[in-house]
Protein backbone atom coordinates (compact mmCIF):
# COMPACT_ATOMS: atom_id res chain seq x y z
CA UNK A 1 0.00 0.00 0.00
CA UNK A 2 1.10 3.99 -0.62
CA UNK A 3 0.68 4.28 3.20
CA UNK A 4 4.00 2.02 3.72
CA UNK A 5 6.13 4.75 1.90
CA UNK A 6 4.82 7.30 4.63
CA UNK A 7 5.84 5.12 7.69
CA UNK A 8 9.62 3.97 5.45
CA UNK A 9 9.84 7.71 5.77
CA UNK A 10 9.33 7.77 9.37
CA UNK A 11 11.89 4.76 10.08
CA UNK A 12 14.32 6.04 7.77
CA UNK A 13 14.52 9.90 10.00
CA UNK A 14 14.42 8.68 13.05
CA UNK A 15 17.37 6.05 11.60
CA UNK A 16 19.23 9.10 9.99
CA UNK A 17 18.58 11.24 13.33
CA UNK A 18 17.79 14.34 10.43
CA UNK A 19 15.71 16.15 9.29
CA UNK A 20 16.83 17.21 5.87
CA UNK A 21 15.76 16.35 2.97
CA UNK A 22 18.30 14.34 0.55
CA UNK A 23 20.12 16.27 -1.73
CA UNK A 24 18.61 15.46 -4.61
CA UNK A 25 15.08 16.97 -3.82
CA UNK A 26 16.89 20.52 -3.31
CA UNK A 27 17.08 20.68 -7.12
CA UNK A 28 15.80 23.74 -9.28
CA UNK A 29 13.92 21.02 -10.95
CA UNK A 30 11.50 18.47 -9.59
CA UNK A 31 10.83 15.21 -10.93
CA UNK A 32 7.33 17.00 -12.62
CA UNK A 33 8.76 18.87 -14.65
CA UNK A 34 11.02 16.75 -15.58
CA UNK A 35 8.69 14.32 -16.98
CA UNK A 36 6.70 16.82 -18.67
CA UNK A 37 10.21 17.98 -20.28
CA UNK A 38 10.99 14.53 -21.50
CA UNK A 39 7.85 12.65 -22.26
CA UNK A 40 6.84 14.86 -25.10
CA UNK A 41 10.28 14.83 -26.77
CA UNK A 42 10.07 15.36 -30.85
CA UNK A 43 11.56 11.76 -31.57
CA UNK A 44 8.78 9.68 -29.00
CA UNK A 45 11.77 7.59 -27.67
CA UNK A 46 10.32 8.66 -24.21
CA UNK A 47 6.98 8.45 -24.78
CA UNK A 48 7.08 4.64 -26.40
CA UNK A 49 8.74 3.26 -23.90
CA UNK A 50 7.06 1.20 -22.09
CA UNK A 51 8.86 1.06 -18.67
CA UNK A 52 9.68 4.88 -18.37
CA UNK A 53 6.34 6.12 -17.91
CA UNK A 54 5.74 4.17 -14.93
CA UNK A 55 8.97 5.05 -14.10
CA UNK A 56 8.62 8.58 -14.16
CA UNK A 57 5.44 8.44 -12.40
CA UNK A 58 7.24 6.35 -9.47
CA UNK A 59 9.62 9.01 -9.15
CA UNK A 60 6.94 11.72 -9.31
CA UNK A 61 5.24 10.03 -6.14
CA UNK A 62 8.09 9.25 -3.93
CA UNK A 63 9.11 12.78 -4.44
CA UNK A 64 6.09 14.16 -3.00
CA UNK A 65 5.41 11.35 -0.50
CA UNK A 66 9.12 12.01 0.75
CA UNK A 67 7.63 15.38 1.35
CA UNK A 68 4.94 15.18 2.42
CA UNK A 69 6.43 12.34 5.58
CA UNK A 70 8.94 15.08 5.99
CA UNK A 71 6.45 17.52 7.03
CA UNK A 72 4.29 14.84 8.96
CA UNK A 73 7.42 14.19 10.50
CA UNK A 74 9.01 17.49 11.19
CA UNK A 75 6.40 19.94 11.91
CA UNK A 76 5.34 18.47 15.14
CA UNK A 77 1.49 19.08 14.40
CA UNK A 78 1.02 15.27 14.18
CA UNK A 79 3.88 13.99 15.97
CA UNK A 80 4.45 16.59 18.38
CA UNK A 81 7.53 18.41 19.40
CA UNK A 82 9.39 14.87 20.46
CA UNK A 83 8.07 12.20 18.36
CA UNK A 84 8.02 8.65 19.95
CA UNK A 85 10.99 6.28 18.51
CA UNK A 86 10.17 2.93 16.79
CA UNK A 87 10.65 1.04 20.46
CA UNK A 88 8.00 3.43 21.85
CA UNK A 89 5.92 3.04 19.02
CA UNK A 90 5.51 -0.76 19.61
CA UNK A 91 5.40 -0.44 23.54
CA UNK A 92 2.07 2.16 22.65
CA UNK A 93 0.63 -0.50 20.14
CA UNK A 94 1.33 -3.41 22.60
CA UNK A 95 -0.53 -1.20 25.27
CA UNK A 96 -3.63 -1.03 22.69
CA UNK A 97 -2.43 3.03 21.89
CA UNK A 98 -3.49 3.19 18.57
CA UNK A 99 -3.51 7.11 18.03
CA UNK A 100 -0.40 7.52 16.03
CA UNK A 101 -1.45 4.87 13.52
CA UNK A 102 -4.39 6.52 13.19
CA UNK A 103 -2.63 9.66 12.49
CA UNK A 104 -1.02 7.99 9.52
CA UNK A 105 -4.09 6.63 8.51
CA UNK A 106 -5.31 10.44 8.65
CA UNK A 107 -2.36 12.11 7.03
CA UNK A 108 -2.34 8.94 3.87
CA UNK A 109 -5.53 10.61 1.94
CA UNK A 110 -2.65 12.58 0.78
CA UNK A 111 -0.99 9.80 -1.12
CA UNK A 112 -2.71 9.47 -4.09
CA UNK A 113 -3.98 5.66 -4.42
CA UNK A 114 -3.67 4.90 -1.24
CA UNK A 115 -6.95 3.54 -0.06
CA UNK A 116 -7.52 6.42 2.83
CA UNK A 117 -7.32 8.83 -0.70
CA UNK A 118 -10.27 7.14 -2.08
CA UNK A 119 -12.31 7.28 1.11
CA UNK A 120 -11.17 10.71 1.59
CA UNK A 121 -12.45 11.12 -2.20
CA UNK A 122 -15.66 8.84 -1.14
CA UNK A 123 -16.68 11.55 1.74
CA UNK A 124 -15.79 14.92 -1.20
CA UNK A 125 -18.33 13.16 -3.43
CA UNK A 126 -20.89 12.24 -1.03
CA UNK A 127 -20.38 16.62 0.26
CA UNK A 128 -20.71 17.51 -3.17
CA UNK A 129 -24.19 15.82 -3.55
CA UNK A 130 -25.42 17.38 -0.33
CA UNK A 131 -24.15 20.50 -1.32
CA UNK A 132 -26.02 20.68 -4.34
CA UNK A 133 -28.96 19.58 -2.68
CA UNK A 134 -28.60 22.22 -0.47
CA UNK A 135 -28.38 24.43 -3.02
CA UNK A 136 -31.40 23.61 -4.56
CA UNK A 137 -30.03 22.03 -7.72
CA UNK A 138 -31.26 18.46 -6.95
CA UNK A 139 -29.49 15.01 -6.59
CA UNK A 140 -27.58 13.56 -9.30
CA UNK A 141 -29.82 12.16 -12.15
CA UNK A 142 -26.99 10.12 -14.80
CA UNK A 143 -24.60 8.09 -13.76
CA UNK A 144 -22.34 7.41 -16.99
CA UNK A 145 -19.49 5.47 -18.60
CA UNK A 146 -17.28 6.44 -21.39
CA UNK A 147 -14.55 3.90 -23.09
CA UNK A 148 -12.22 3.98 -25.32
CA UNK A 149 -11.80 2.66 -28.83
CA UNK A 150 -8.19 2.99 -29.06
CA UNK A 151 -8.05 0.91 -32.42
CA UNK A 152 -10.83 2.33 -34.25
CA UNK A 153 -10.98 6.13 -33.62
CA UNK A 154 -10.03 7.82 -36.96
CA UNK A 155 -9.52 11.31 -35.20
CA UNK A 156 -6.95 8.94 -32.96
CA UNK A 157 -5.49 7.36 -35.94
CA UNK A 158 -4.60 10.43 -37.62
CA UNK A 159 -3.05 12.18 -34.72
CA UNK A 160 -0.82 8.75 -34.44
CA UNK A 161 0.35 8.74 -38.33
CA UNK A 162 1.23 12.60 -37.72
CA UNK A 163 3.29 11.74 -34.39
CA UNK A 164 4.93 9.04 -36.35
CA UNK A 165 6.11 10.80 -39.27
CA UNK A 166 7.84 13.43 -37.09
CA UNK A 167 9.30 10.76 -35.25
CA UNK A 168 10.97 9.83 -38.35
CA UNK A 169 8.28 6.66 -39.16
CA UNK A 170 7.12 7.14 -43.00
CA UNK A 171 6.40 3.58 -43.36
CA UNK A 172 3.95 3.20 -40.21
CA UNK A 173 2.39 6.69 -40.60
CA UNK A 174 1.60 5.65 -43.93
CA UNK A 175 -0.03 2.31 -42.70
CA UNK A 176 -1.95 4.15 -40.47
CA UNK A 177 -3.10 6.63 -43.63
CA UNK A 178 -4.39 3.62 -45.17
CA UNK A 179 -6.65 2.30 -42.40
CA UNK A 180 -3.96 -0.73 -41.58
CA UNK A 181 -5.84 -1.77 -38.61
CA UNK A 182 -2.78 -4.03 -36.98
CA UNK A 183 -0.70 -0.43 -37.70
CA UNK A 184 -3.49 0.99 -35.70
CA UNK A 185 -3.14 -1.68 -32.91
CA UNK A 186 0.48 -1.36 -33.26
CA UNK A 187 0.59 2.08 -32.40
CA UNK A 188 -2.13 3.02 -29.77
CA UNK A 189 0.24 -0.08 -27.32
CA UNK A 190 3.38 1.93 -28.66
CA UNK A 191 2.16 5.08 -27.33
CA UNK A 192 -0.31 4.58 -23.91
CA UNK A 193 -0.15 7.99 -22.62
CA UNK A 194 -0.83 9.59 -25.96
CA UNK A 195 -3.77 7.66 -25.91
CA UNK A 196 -5.11 8.08 -22.40
CA UNK A 197 -4.24 12.26 -23.45
CA UNK A 198 -6.41 12.08 -26.61
CA UNK A 199 -8.88 10.11 -24.69
CA UNK A 200 -9.02 12.76 -21.90
CA UNK A 201 -9.22 15.89 -24.22
CA UNK A 202 -12.00 13.52 -26.42
CA UNK A 203 -14.20 13.52 -23.04
CA UNK A 204 -13.64 16.74 -21.73
CA UNK A 205 -14.52 17.92 -25.37
CA UNK A 206 -17.87 15.77 -25.38
CA UNK A 207 -18.61 16.77 -21.87
CA UNK A 208 -18.68 20.19 -22.61
CA UNK A 209 -20.94 20.16 -25.94
CA UNK A 210 -22.94 17.24 -26.01
CA UNK A 211 -23.86 16.38 -22.10
CA UNK A 212 -24.26 20.01 -21.29
CA UNK A 213 -26.29 20.27 -24.77
CA UNK A 214 -28.56 17.31 -25.34
CA UNK A 215 -28.99 16.26 -21.53
CA UNK A 216 -28.49 19.61 -20.04
CA UNK A 217 -26.43 18.42 -17.46
CA UNK A 218 -25.31 21.13 -15.43
CA UNK A 219 -22.47 19.56 -13.02
CA UNK A 220 -20.30 16.45 -12.81
CA UNK A 221 -17.82 14.68 -10.80
CA UNK A 222 -16.06 11.85 -12.51
CA UNK A 223 -13.39 9.00 -11.74
CA UNK A 224 -10.73 7.62 -14.43
CA UNK A 225 -10.07 3.73 -14.27
CA UNK A 226 -8.22 1.64 -16.66
CA UNK A 227 -9.52 -1.64 -17.39
CA UNK A 228 -8.37 -4.90 -15.44
CA UNK A 229 -8.30 -6.98 -18.74
CA UNK A 230 -6.32 -4.74 -21.47
CA UNK A 231 -5.39 -1.67 -19.15
CA UNK A 232 -7.31 0.46 -21.33
CA UNK A 233 -8.39 4.05 -20.02
CA UNK A 234 -12.31 4.31 -18.86
CA UNK A 235 -14.15 7.37 -17.19
CA UNK A 236 -17.35 6.97 -14.47
CA UNK A 237 -19.24 10.23 -14.23
CA UNK A 238 -22.18 11.13 -11.66
CA UNK A 239 -24.10 14.03 -13.20
CA UNK A 240 -26.76 16.56 -12.24
CA UNK A 241 -29.07 17.61 -14.84
CA UNK A 242 -30.89 21.15 -15.04
CA UNK A 243 -34.41 19.37 -15.83
CA UNK A 244 -35.97 18.03 -13.12
CA UNK A 245 -39.50 17.70 -14.83
CA UNK A 246 -39.23 13.84 -15.29
CA UNK A 247 -38.36 13.80 -11.30
CA UNK A 248 -41.40 15.65 -10.46
CA UNK A 249 -43.99 13.97 -12.78
CA UNK A 250 -42.24 10.43 -11.18
CA UNK A 251 -42.83 11.72 -7.29
CA UNK A 252 -46.40 12.72 -8.49
CA UNK A 253 -47.36 9.15 -10.25
CA UNK A 254 -49.67 7.11 -8.04
CA UNK A 255 -48.68 3.58 -8.96
CA UNK A 256 -45.55 1.98 -10.04
CA UNK A 257 -46.33 1.51 -13.20
CA UNK A 258 -47.15 4.79 -14.10
CA UNK A 259 -43.74 5.71 -12.51
CA UNK A 260 -42.04 3.35 -15.26
CA UNK A 261 -44.21 5.13 -18.11
CA UNK A 262 -43.07 8.62 -16.77
CA UNK A 263 -39.31 7.08 -16.60
CA UNK A 264 -40.01 5.63 -20.02
CA UNK A 265 -41.17 8.34 -21.86
CA UNK A 266 -38.02 10.67 -20.24
CA UNK A 267 -35.93 8.29 -21.61
CA UNK A 268 -36.73 7.49 -25.16
CA UNK A 269 -37.33 11.61 -25.85
CA UNK A 270 -34.53 12.84 -24.10
CA UNK A 271 -32.45 10.38 -24.38
CA UNK A 272 -33.25 8.24 -27.31
CA UNK A 273 -32.70 5.25 -24.66
CA UNK A 274 -33.17 1.73 -26.16
CA UNK A 275 -32.99 -2.15 -25.12
CA UNK A 276 -34.88 -3.90 -27.41
CA UNK A 277 -32.43 -4.28 -30.78
CA UNK A 278 -32.08 -7.04 -33.15
CA UNK A 279 -28.72 -7.93 -33.15
CA UNK A 280 -27.23 -11.44 -33.18
CA UNK A 281 -26.48 -12.78 -29.69
CA UNK A 282 -24.68 -15.75 -30.24
CA UNK A 283 -21.67 -13.68 -31.93
CA UNK A 284 -19.12 -12.53 -29.33
CA UNK A 285 -16.75 -11.25 -32.23
CA UNK A 286 -19.21 -9.74 -34.42
CA UNK A 287 -16.20 -6.92 -35.61
CA UNK A 288 -13.35 -8.40 -34.20
CA UNK A 289 -10.51 -6.77 -36.66
CA UNK A 290 -13.10 -5.52 -38.95
CA UNK A 291 -12.09 -2.59 -40.88
CA UNK A 292 -15.44 -1.19 -41.71
CA UNK A 293 -16.59 -1.59 -38.00
CA UNK A 294 -19.01 1.92 -37.29
CA UNK A 295 -16.43 2.64 -34.77
CA UNK A 296 -13.74 3.45 -37.29
CA UNK A 297 -16.62 5.99 -39.32
CA UNK A 298 -17.34 9.85 -37.74
CA UNK A 299 -21.03 10.47 -36.91
CA UNK A 300 -20.58 13.26 -40.05
CA UNK A 301 -20.23 10.19 -42.35
CA UNK A 302 -23.45 8.26 -41.77
CA UNK A 303 -25.96 8.24 -43.60
CA UNK A 304 -28.46 5.01 -42.58
CA UNK A 305 -28.74 6.65 -38.44
CA UNK A 306 -31.06 3.82 -37.87
CA UNK A 307 -28.62 0.80 -39.00
CA UNK A 308 -25.59 2.83 -38.02
CA UNK A 309 -27.13 2.87 -34.44
CA UNK A 310 -27.75 -1.60 -34.89
CA UNK A 311 -24.15 -1.96 -35.46
CA UNK A 312 -22.64 0.25 -33.33
CA UNK A 313 -24.72 -1.62 -30.60
CA UNK A 314 -23.78 -5.22 -32.20
CA UNK A 315 -19.75 -3.93 -31.79
CA UNK A 316 -19.27 -2.24 -28.33
CA UNK A 317 -22.84 -2.66 -26.40
CA UNK A 318 -23.30 -6.47 -25.89
CA UNK A 319 -21.83 -7.99 -22.66
CA UNK A 320 -20.66 -11.47 -22.21
CA UNK A 321 -19.90 -12.47 -18.57
CA UNK A 322 -16.20 -12.62 -17.73
CA UNK A 323 -14.25 -13.11 -14.53
CA UNK A 324 -14.62 -9.40 -13.81
CA UNK A 325 -18.10 -9.31 -13.94
CA UNK A 326 -18.84 -12.24 -11.89
CA UNK A 327 -19.67 -12.01 -7.89
CA UNK A 328 -17.54 -15.45 -6.63
CA UNK A 329 -19.22 -16.66 -3.91
CA UNK A 330 -16.09 -18.78 -2.71
CA UNK A 331 -18.08 -21.48 -2.38
CA UNK A 332 -17.02 -22.70 -5.78
CA UNK A 333 -21.41 -22.61 -6.34
CA UNK A 334 -22.63 -20.56 -9.88
CA UNK A 335 -21.58 -17.05 -9.59
CA UNK A 336 -24.27 -14.02 -10.41
CA UNK A 337 -23.06 -11.50 -12.90
CA UNK A 338 -23.04 -8.03 -11.07
CA UNK A 339 -24.48 -6.15 -13.83
CA UNK A 340 -27.58 -8.15 -14.11
CA UNK A 341 -27.04 -10.55 -16.55
CA UNK A 342 -27.75 -14.04 -14.61
CA UNK A 343 -26.01 -16.79 -12.60
CA UNK A 344 -23.85 -18.96 -14.07
CA UNK A 345 -25.03 -22.24 -14.98
CA UNK A 346 -21.85 -23.80 -14.27
CA UNK A 347 -19.93 -22.79 -11.47
CA UNK A 348 -16.92 -20.92 -13.50
CA UNK A 349 -18.10 -21.28 -17.33
CA UNK A 350 -19.44 -17.72 -17.25
CA UNK A 351 -21.98 -19.07 -19.18
CA UNK A 352 -25.46 -16.78 -18.06
CA UNK A 353 -28.37 -16.60 -19.42
CA UNK A 354 -28.49 -12.70 -20.21
CA UNK A 355 -31.02 -10.49 -19.43
CA UNK A 356 -34.59 -11.43 -18.92
CA UNK A 357 -36.55 -10.77 -22.04
CA UNK A 358 -40.13 -8.45 -21.28
CA UNK A 359 -42.66 -7.35 -23.31
CA UNK A 360 -43.38 -3.90 -21.15
CA UNK A 361 -40.98 -1.46 -19.27
CA UNK A 362 -40.96 -1.59 -15.74
CA UNK A 363 -39.27 -0.88 -12.51
CA UNK A 364 -37.20 -3.64 -10.88
CA UNK A 365 -35.64 -3.75 -7.26
CA UNK A 366 -32.00 -5.26 -7.18
CA UNK A 367 -30.87 -6.89 -4.25
CA UNK A 368 -30.03 -3.76 -1.99
CA UNK A 369 -33.30 -2.13 -2.46
CA UNK A 370 -32.63 -0.14 -5.27
CA UNK A 371 -35.17 0.63 -8.31
CA UNK A 372 -33.85 0.02 -11.65
CA UNK A 373 -35.85 0.62 -14.82
CA UNK A 374 -35.99 -2.09 -17.51
CA UNK A 375 -37.07 -1.12 -21.20
CA UNK A 376 -38.77 -3.43 -23.39
CA UNK A 377 -36.90 -5.94 -24.57
CA UNK A 378 -38.16 -8.71 -26.87
CA UNK A 379 -34.91 -9.91 -29.00
CA UNK A 380 -31.37 -9.54 -27.84
CA UNK A 381 -30.62 -10.23 -24.21
CA UNK A 382 -26.56 -9.86 -24.54
CA UNK A 383 -27.67 -5.90 -25.52
CA UNK A 384 -26.96 -3.55 -22.86
CA UNK A 385 -29.64 -0.97 -22.18
CA UNK A 386 -28.01 2.56 -23.40
CA UNK A 387 -28.82 5.59 -25.29
CA UNK A 388 -28.74 6.14 -28.94
CA UNK A 389 -27.65 9.72 -28.72
CA UNK A 390 -24.68 8.92 -26.65
CA UNK A 391 -23.58 6.41 -28.30
CA UNK A 392 -23.51 7.74 -32.16
CA UNK A 393 -21.78 11.12 -30.47
CA UNK A 394 -19.36 9.41 -28.02
CA UNK A 395 -19.09 6.25 -30.98
CA UNK A 396 -17.22 3.42 -28.37
CA UNK A 397 -19.01 1.82 -25.48
CA UNK A 398 -20.93 4.22 -23.47
CA UNK A 399 -23.38 3.24 -20.03
CA UNK A 400 -26.02 5.42 -18.92
CA UNK A 401 -28.15 5.25 -15.86
CA UNK A 402 -30.81 6.95 -14.86
CA UNK A 403 -30.89 7.24 -10.69
CA UNK A 404 -34.18 7.18 -9.75
CA UNK A 405 -36.04 9.51 -5.99
CA UNK A 406 -39.13 8.23 -4.56
CA UNK A 407 -39.28 11.72 -2.79
CA UNK A 408 -40.41 15.08 -3.42
CA UNK A 409 -37.58 16.50 -5.36
CA UNK A 410 -38.23 20.37 -3.94
CA UNK A 411 -38.31 18.77 -0.71
CA UNK A 412 -36.27 15.58 -1.58
CA UNK A 413 -35.03 12.63 1.52
CA UNK A 414 -31.16 12.90 2.07
CA UNK A 415 -31.51 9.81 3.67
CA UNK A 416 -33.04 8.16 -0.56
CA UNK A 417 -30.81 9.88 -2.11
CA UNK A 418 -27.79 8.50 -0.12
CA UNK A 419 -28.89 5.37 -0.37
CA UNK A 420 -29.45 5.26 -4.55
CA UNK A 421 -25.91 7.21 -4.50
CA UNK A 422 -24.37 4.68 -2.28
CA UNK A 423 -24.24 2.35 -5.43
CA UNK A 424 -22.49 4.78 -7.86
CA UNK A 425 -20.25 6.03 -4.71
CA UNK A 426 -19.34 2.70 -3.97
CA UNK A 427 -18.33 2.35 -7.33
CA UNK A 428 -16.61 5.60 -8.32
CA UNK A 429 -14.57 5.46 -4.83
CA UNK A 430 -13.98 1.59 -4.98
CA UNK A 431 -10.83 0.85 -3.36
CA UNK A 432 -8.69 -2.26 -1.96
CA UNK A 433 -8.53 -2.79 1.14
CA UNK A 434 -11.12 -2.16 4.52
CA UNK A 435 -9.99 0.43 7.32
CA UNK A 436 -9.30 -2.33 9.34
CA UNK A 437 -7.27 -4.10 7.46
CA UNK A 438 -4.99 -1.11 6.52
CA UNK A 439 -4.62 -0.35 10.09
CA UNK A 440 -3.74 -3.80 10.70
CA UNK A 441 -1.16 -3.99 8.08
CA UNK A 442 0.70 -0.32 9.39
CA UNK A 443 0.74 -2.05 12.68
CA UNK A 444 2.34 -4.82 11.43
CA UNK A 445 4.96 -2.87 9.70
CA UNK A 446 5.72 -0.96 12.77
CA UNK A 447 6.05 -3.93 15.12
CA UNK A 448 7.71 -6.49 12.34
Amino acid sequence: MAIVLVIAWYIKVELLQTKQLPQYMRGHHCPKEWGRHLLPYHDGRFLKDQMFSLFVFNSIERHENNRQGSYFFSSGKFLGQNPPTIEQLKEKLEAGDDRYIQMLRYYSRNIKGSDNYWRAKTQELESWIQDHISRGRGPPTFFITFSCAENWWPDLRRNLAQFERHAGNEVAAQLLENNDFKAMQKASKKYPLFVNDFFMKRAWSFMSTVLKDALGIEHYWGRVEFAPGRGQIHLHMLGIAKDKAYLNDFYKAKTMEDKAIVVEKYAREKLDMVANIDIKDDDRNYFPVHPESPLSRKFCEVTDEAEDARLLCQDCMCHFCNRFCMQDNKKNKPRTCRVGFGDEAHYGRQDTPGMDLREESGLEKDKKGIYHFRMKRTHSKRAVQHSRTLLRGWRANCDIKLLLYFSNPNLPDIGEIEDVCKYVVAYTGKRNHTSQQEKTAIQDLITG
